[in-house]
């Protein structure tokens, strides 16, 4: 019985461990901003993104253009898909570093 607290402080321990550990993507995927592509500009590797607020570049709702990072996406994209997305400024420009399309 003296081990009891010790098996019971161990088993709280790595709980707490476990919640510490969440994947990066499971946190990214809250993050995710929602959009509707408007046009594809596979040449110029953007499309033309109407979305809503996206905080992690202190953007609010609007549409604009975007770079794609992943440029295959630029062949299933299409106007009218609804997508989840994470963004980043670089340098002056925005790019979609990573797209979801819901379905």
């Amino acid at each position: 019985m003296k081990f009891a607290p010790l098996i019971l402080a161990l088993a709280l321990s790595s709980g707490a461990m476990v919640q510490a550990q969440t994947p990066p993507a499971a946190k990214a995927s809250t993050a995710l901003a929602s959009g509707e592509i408007i046009t594809v500009y596979p040449k110029e590797k953007k499309v033309l993104l109407k979305h809503g607020p996206i905080p992690s570049i202190n953007m609010a709702p609007m549409t604009m253009e975007y770079g794609v990072k992943e440029t295959k996406l630029l062949t299933v994209l299409k106007k009218g898909d609804k997508i989840r997305f994470a963004a980043e400024s670089v340098g002056s420009d925005y790019v979609l570093t990573h797209i979801e399309i819901q379905k």
